[in-house]
């Protein structure tokens, strides 16, 4: 079952939702794929008591009115799903994330969706605005790390993206860069101390419990 630890009234009060230009935001977490090098369904590890997908949730889903959750077709991540979250199927099996980021987008019941991968352990949600400001006056907002490499799963896109994703696949393509080059982006550069952080092996997943949260 998947717990969403009370929702938007955490922590003492209603959390301000983030907007571009002004209007309601989807927020789309990525939780499909098979997890080949971690050896595991990555949105099913357990961490602080719940699992990984439930703790991204927690971090994110307050900020958004609308929060869907992209899942491989059959994938089971609970036996219910509480107050506004909807799962989100791919439509096509073994896509991988630009599967579900269409999914998600062709979904989404706002122009603007926020997407973010549930292997981030730790969303930074500052940087969530800023990408929405950001993406008020583009197709896509995407986050950029000091050395240049795109971070495609930490992203704004608008809805009208999913077309140009539907004609990427359509040749084969699997990789999101593309899409930067065939709509308007605007970039939101990573400062030197923020890094976002994957858990993409078991040795990465474990070290995260011991840095972040004291557990071994």
């Amino acid at each position: 079952r998947l717990n969403w630890a009370g929702g938007e009234h955490m922590m003492g009060g209603m959390r301000r939702r983030i907007r571009c230009g002004g209007r309601p935001m989807t927020v789309v977490v990525l939780a499909g794929g098979r997890g080949s090098r971690m050896k595991a369904d990555k949105a099913a590890l357990a961490v602080g008591g719940r699992t990984l997908l439930e703790h991204v949730l927690a971090q994110v889903g307050p900020y958004f009115d609308e929060v869907l959750v992209s899942v491989s077709p059959g994938q089971e991540v609970g036996a219910s799903t509480p107050g506004r979250i909807k799962i989100v199927p791919d439509e096509t099996p073994g896509l991988g994330p630009i599967g579900g980021l269409l999914a998600g987008l062709k979904a989404a019941r706002n122009e603007a969706a926020a997407v973010v991968a549930c292997d981030m352990p730790d969303i930074p949600v500052p940087l969530l605005r800023s990408l929405a400001r950001a993406a008020a006056g583009a197709e896509i907002a995407v986050a950029v790390d000091p050395a240049g490499h795109y971070e495609p799963l930490f992203a704004v896109y608008k809805r009208s993206v999913a077309a140009g994703i539907e004609a990427l696949l359509a040749r084969g393509e699997r990789s999101l860069l593309p899409l930067y080059q065939a709509f308007r982006t605007t970039v939101v550069r990573l400062d030197e101390a923020l890094r976002l952080r994957n858990l993409n092996t078991r040795a990465d997943y474990e070290a995260y419990l011991r840095e972040s949260l004291g557990e071994t």
